[in-house]
C-alpha cells in the first residue's frame, strides 16, 4: 500500500518537472487532446444555438439528463443565454452511476462513479455565471425519479433542446419515455455517448434510441450534427398525424 502510494506521488511529481516523459504526456493531454473534446462540445452547442435562431421561436426547456462535474450545463448557458429565455433543468442522481446491469458491463462503469453533488454542480454553475434563479434540479435514479407527476408539473412547456448524457441503456430508456410529451416541431435531441461500447448498436444509447424509434413510430427525426462521441437529431413531427 505504501509502495503504491509512493509511485503515485513521484508520478504525479513527475508531471510538474519539465522534459520528463511525464509532464510531455499532460501537457498533450491538456494542450491538445482535452482541448479537442472541449472543442466538439463547443460545436455541438453553437450549431444548436445557431439552428434554433435561424427557426425561432423555438421556446421551452434546456433538459439535460447526466450533469456530471456541470461541463455541459456551463456550455448550456454561456451559448444560449443571449439569444433564448429558456428555462435550464439538470436531471441526474447526483449520486453517480447506478447498479450496473448486465446489459452495460464495460470495465470503465462502476457503481457511483461520475458522481458530483447537488451543491457542488450548482458551485460550478454559478461560477461559470449561471444565475441559480434560472436553473432546477431534479435528483433521483431515473426509473425513481422521472414521474408522471413530475412530467404534469413541468407541462405544457416543452423541450427546445434535451441533453441525454446517460452513459447506459438502463438509464437511457427511462430518458426516452420521459420526454415523449415534451417534444415539439425543432426540439433537438443529443446523445452524448453514442460511441460508447465500441459504437455497438446493440448496447448503450444507440439501442435505447433505435428501440424508442420502433415503438414510437410516429414520431419523425431528422440528423442533425455528429462529432467522434456524440450524435444528434431533430424532431419534425411530435403527433400521429390525422
Amino acid at each position: 500500500m505504501k509502495n503504491s502510494k509512493l509511485k503515485h506521488i513521484l508520478f504525479r511529481l513527475a508531471e510538474v518537472i519539465p522534459f520528463t516523459k511525464q509532464f510531455k504526456a499532460k501537457r498533450w493531454v491538456d494542450s491538445h487532446y482535452m482541448n479537442f473534446a472541449w472543442k466538439n462540445m463547443e460545436y455541438i452547442f453553437l450549431s444548436i444555438a445557431r439552428f434554433a435562431h435561424i427557426n425561432r421561436p423555438i421556446d421551452g426547456y434546456y433538459m439535460e439528463f447526466g450533469s456530471h462535474e456541470g461541463r455541459t450545463m456551463s456550455l448550456a448557458w454561456k451559448h444560449f443565454q443571449h439569444l433564448f429565455n429558456w428555462e435550464y433543468l439538470a436531471f441526474d442522481s447526483f449520486e453517480g452511476l447506478p447498479e450496473i446491469q448486465d446489459i452495460d458491463k464495460q470495465e470503465i462503469w462502476k457503481k457511483g462513479k461520475l458522481k458530483t453533488g447537488v451543491k457542488s454542480f450548482l458551485k460550478i454553475v454559478k461560477k461559470s455565471g449561471m444565475p441559480l434563479s434560472r436553473i432546477k434540479t431534479i435528483k433521483g435514479f431515473y426509473d425513481q425519479s422521472l414521474t408522471n407527476e413530475l412530467a404534469k408539473s413541468l407541462l405544457p412547456k416543452k423541450a427546445a433542446v434535451i441533453y441525454i448524457d446517460c452513459d447506459l441503456y438502463e438509464s437511457t430508456v427511462p430518458v426516452l419515455k420521459f420526454i415523449i410529451p415534451f417534444l415539439q416541431k425543432g426540439t433537438i435531441i443529443v446523445f452524448d455517448d453514442w460511441n460508447c461500447f465500441h459504437g455497438d448498436p446493440d448496447h448503450g444509447e444507440r439501442r435505447a434510441w433505435r428501440e424508442f424509434l420502433n415503438n414510437n413510430s410516429y414520431l419523425k427525426f431528422e440528423p442533425f450534427v455528429s462529432t467522434n462521441e456524440a450524435n444528434s437529431f431533430i424532431c419534425i413531427q411530435n403527433k400521429i398525424n390525422t
